[in-house]
């Protein structure tokens, strides 16, 4: 096992000596500073932590914390400082502010290795998160830089006729590492401050495959809020995609992130104006969903794929489709039932007068499609 190597800054001799047969007794390996001059030079040693006197001769020892803290290449050595038991209060508060740890004089040897070795443990974990997070970012940046998204398109079948209505595009990182999942890629887009990016690339990267080749029918894509809320998408948007807007349904995901409603509907009517229409995803997951359908008035909801789920062998769930499924036909809502895998679902939701399908069972999302799919009618 490796040891782990900690910096003591102490002038004291004798509590050098004591301190070094402490800590090697628990395999540490200790470089000793006498000053703290000393002690910022001996800092290109890489230690993992830094055991220091509060009270040196030529320097306080919360300004060797300062300094550590601060510094771009030490920030992440974990600092712990001894003390006396007479510490002013605005110097306990720089203590809480820059070191990790302290502890007053006199000690029990026991506590000083168990507040190293848990300080150490925090510290590596936050080192080892630090890590990740830019090795997350790195990848998001070459994901954007080199447009390594492909766009996969699923169709979508009107019920009565069985012939296609649009395609609902997804986006996929192409990617080996954790981001090649799609919610956890879209998610840290979101979280490292690249979503909007990100989203304008899917939409370039999907409208380009859907011109090349498709062209026809409705393409659906998902949108968050946040998205719609924070990008000018006018016909100057639009156009620079190079698509006619109204082939464009916009489907809302992520109904929590709705915080300001009435600015919210307000950029829904803008798009309206466009001629792009708005559907509704998940309806029938919760309230928010249906809170959205009150708020924003869609022209299509999709109906959550829980519901559909075995809705053959389930009364109440046949209920709840039917319910939805009339108020939308009252209010001009054109309605889809996503999920669909078996025939069985399939006919059900036919039968209770669904206007739109969608699931593996009529085509899992694909790369690889083209406008010959619109000339035949679903057989299965």
């Amino acid at each position: 096992m490796t040891s782990r190597k900690v910096l003591l800054v102490e002038n004291d001799k004798e509590l050098v000596r004591s301190t070094v047969d402490l800590l090697q007794s628990r395999n540490y390996a200790v470089d000793v500073a006498y000053s703290g001059a000393d002690a910022l030079q001996r800092l290109h040693h890489a230690p993992h932590l830094v055991l220091v006197d509060y009270a040196l001769p030529d320097m306080c020892g919360i300004e060797i914390c300062r300094k550590i803290k601060s510094d771009e290449h030490w920030h992440s050595i974990a600092v712990v400082v001894l003390t006396d038991s007479l510490i002013a209060p605005e110097e306990m508060e720089s203590l809480y502010i820059y070191g990790d740890d302290h502890l007053a004089r006199p000690f029990d040897p026991a506590e000083l290795l168990a507040r190293l070795e848990i300080v150490l443990r925090e510290r590596q974990g936050m080192y080892q998160i630090d890590e990740e997070r830019q090795v997350i970012i790195a990848e998001l940046n070459r994901i954007l830089d080199q447009e390594l998204l492909v766009p996969f398109f699923q169709p979508i079948y009107s019920s009565a006729s069985m012939r296609i209505l649009g395609f609902e595009a997804l986006s996929r990182p192409s990617t080996n590492t954790s981001l090649s999942n799609p919610e956890l890629f879209f998610k840290a887009a979101l979280a490292f401050g690249v979503y909007t990016d990100i989203e304008k690339l899917a939409w370039r990267k999907a409208f380009g495959e859907w011109r090349r080749r498709l062209g026809l029918g409705k393409l659906f894509l998902n949108c968050t809020p946040y998205f719609i809320g924070n990008n000018p998408m006018g016909k100057e948007f639009f156009a620079g995609l190079g698509v006619d807007p109204r082939h464009v349904v916009i489907e809302l995901t992520e109904r929590a992130a709705i915080h300001n409603h009435d600015l919210f509907v307000e950029k829904i009517n803008e798009l309206r104006g466009l001629g792009i229409q708005i559907a509704v995803d998940d309806v029938g997951s919760g309230f928010a969903s249906l809170d959205t359908v009150a708020e924003v008035r869609p022209d299509y909801i999709k109906i959550d794929l829980k519901l559909i789920r075995d809705i053959n062998f389930n009364s109440l769930k046949r209920n709840i489709v039917q319910a939805i499924i009339t108020f939308c036909h009252q209010s001009g809502i054109i309605t889809v039932a996503e999920g669909i895998e078996e025939r069985s679902e399939l006919q059900t939701v036919r039968d209770l007068g669904v206007d739109a399908v969608q699931g593996y069972l009529l085509g899992k999302p694909s790369p690889e499609t083209n406008k010959d799919i619109f000339e035949k009618k679903l057989v299965l």
